[in-house]
């Protein structure tokens, strides 16, 4: 079956938008982390996907009372309650209703130590999600974690070079670089508009596998 063209034009047209905000973006930015994420989420998350999906700033906490540092965004499920840090501008989530977190960062495999010390972390948090239908899969048990890099490996095999270098204890659920669309993880690899495409089609499954179960919030209460 044929690719279908339309798609892969408005994928190329949205990459393109991302990839020129991101080359105006000033470099002398203090604050220029907090503006790629942001850039991330309103050039190229927001068009994609409707208005009610939740791309929060904030930390994660779980029902064993582990707390997160800040990630650069939080992809909430929106039936669920997340709690206001630092006057609003971020959030507490529970594991219970984080889709996936993605961090943002301008190059892979220049200088990774903090996105490894990130994905490190985050394999602590514990959650205990009951499906009511199992919809092609379960959701995890652990919270999943993409890294989206505005620069890296033009190359899929270069990209898996990469991703085997990285301990397995230190490695993203997945990786996508913007500028080549070369994409790897959640068993998927793909490049240009493709493997754009495969960050839609997981945040979509990611997103329906919480849709489809019916977590015990009141734990975090003690009860």
């Amino acid at each position: 079956m044929d690719v279908n063209p339309y798609l892969i034009d408005r994928l190329l047209s949205v990459q393109d938008q991302t990839l020129a905000a991101y080359a105006q973006l000033d470099p002398s930015l203090p604050d220029r982390p907090q503006a790629l994420s942001q850039l991330v989420v309103n050039h190229f998350f927001r068009p994609l996907f409707s208005a009610h999906r939740r791309f929060t700033t904030g930390r994660i906490t779980d029902t064993q009372g582990v707390l997160t540092e800040q990630f650069d965004v939080i992809v909430e499920h929106g039936f669920m309650p997340s709690f206001p840090l630092e006057h609003g501008q971020t959030r507490l989530v529970l594991a219970e209703a984080v889709a996936l977190v993605i961090e943002v960062v301008e190059q892979i495999g220049q200088d990774d130590r903090e996105l490894r010390m990130k994905a490190s972390h985050i394999k602590h948090l514990q959650r205990g999600i009951r499906p009511t239908i199992k919809y092609q899969s379960a959701p995890s048990e652990h919270v999943p974690m993409m890294v989206m890099a505005f620069n890296g490996p033009t190359e899929l095999l270069d990209l898996e070079r990469w991703w085997a270098d990285l301990p397995e204890d230190e490695r993203p659920d997945a990786v996508c670089v913007l500028s080549s669309g070369c994409f790897l993880g959640f068993g998927m690899e793909a490049d240009g508009a493709l493997g754009l495409f495969s960050v839609c089609i997981n945040l979509s499954h990611l997103l329906h596998l919480l849709h489809f179960s019916a977590p015990d919030l009141a734990i975090y209460a003690g009860a």
